[in-house]
């Protein structure tokens, strides 16, 4: 499978510039063989008119397959920085490459853990401190985060073109019927 694409852009966060760290997670049966699978954008200022950052930022992986089990995901967190220059976790979010070939759009609507208690959530607000989470594994399952108190922040805007080579010689139909 080849991924083509470009995480295009964010919108509906807090703070005057961003940038994004991003990573693609397969299962154990999923192996690179070319592109990096991790990398960050640049920093940019969001336009204030429509309140977006725009990256453009590309990518350009080809994996070999032995199970459609761990299909790969996009694990993205998006940092911001106010106007003093404090950087701060703007939210994080999973999104599922889609399984049908073709040009796609992926929208991740982020999230970031609440502040606990009246002291956190001042220091919140006041000085732009987040809270951050310790192991980023919690991001792509649902059922961890179960009990735990976040709050939307914003979507990013993933394009990814995707290729598939000879999942239907062995039995695979990933197109729509």
């Amino acid at each position: 499978m080849h991924l083509i694409g470009e995480i295009k852009s964010a919108t509906g966060f807090e703070g005057n510039k961003l940038f994004c760290k991003y990573s693609v997670r397969c299962g154990h049966k999923w192996q690179l063989i070319a592109g990096k699978a991790s990398g960050e954008t640049y920093e940019e200022n969001k336009d204030e008119c429509d309140d977006a950052a725009q990256w453009d930022h590309p990518f350009d992986l080809h994996y070999l397959a032995k199970s459609i089990r761990g299909w790969p995901k996009f694990l993205v967190e998006v940092w911001t920085a106010d106007a003093d220059g404090r950087y701060s976790i703007g939210g994080y979010g999973c999104g599922t490459v889609p399984f049908e070939a073709g040009q796609q759009t992926i929208q991740i609507h982020c999230w970031r853990p609440k502040a606990q208690g009246f002291f956190k959530e001042l220091a919140s607000s006041l000085l732009g401190i987040k809270p951050e989470l310790k192991y980023k594994d919690i991001i792509m399952s649902s059922a961890d985060r179960f009990g735990f108190e976040t709050e939307s922040t914003g979507v990013v805007e993933i394009e990814v073109g995707v290729i598939t080579k000879d999942f239907g010689v062995h039995g695979v139909n990933l197109q729509p019927n």
